[in-house]
């Protein structure tokens, strides 16, 4: 690939990306728990429901949201890894990332008392080596402004 494709791409890359962020969002903070779709396609009456339903459906979007959102950093570093070559883009956000996703499980898993806590929190813990690793590595690797250009004029 030449290097304008690699803008091109890496431009792209970090729309989607930026996108999927957003979409991430709107589920942890502003979806509510059924949607009239949802409704629509259940056949749900919501007048039966339990509210600790709805409770319980607004932490699985919010756990849905906070893998989304990982996912969309890690997309926007690429992005901007493509576009211009900022190795530090690429490492940070592959950290946040993998923060906000595991970590967003983890919260949601220790609020309903899951039978999984054996797995899902050595699974964060992971990823805080991994993400520290990498930020390790972003942080040692250059200095000043060149963490973020990987040594190129901004």
């Amino acid at each position: 690939m030449t290097a304008r494709n690699d803008r091109i791409a890496g431009g792209l890359v970090l729309v989607l990306g930026i996108l999927i962020v957003g979409t991430g969002i709107y589920f942890m903070f502003l979806r509510p728990p059924l949607l009239p779709e949802d409704i629509r396609h259940t056949g749900i009456d919501l007048a039966l429901l339990p509210p600790a339903f709805a409770e319980w459906l607004g932490i699985v979007f919010a756990t849905w949201g906070g893998f989304t959102a990982g996912f969309g950093i890690v997309l926007s570093g690429i992005g901007i890894y493509l576009a211009g070559g900022a190795r530090g883009w690429l490492l940070a956000g592959t950290a946040l990332g993998l923060l906000l996703a595991t970590g967003r499980f983890a919260i949601s898993n220790i609020v309903i008392g899951s039978d999984f806590l054996w797995f899902v929190v050595p699974l964060f813990l992971l990823a805080v080596v991994a993400a520290t690793a990498l930020l390790w590595r972003w942080w040692k690797g250059q200095s000043g402004m060149d963490r973020w250009t990987g040594g190129k004029e901004p």
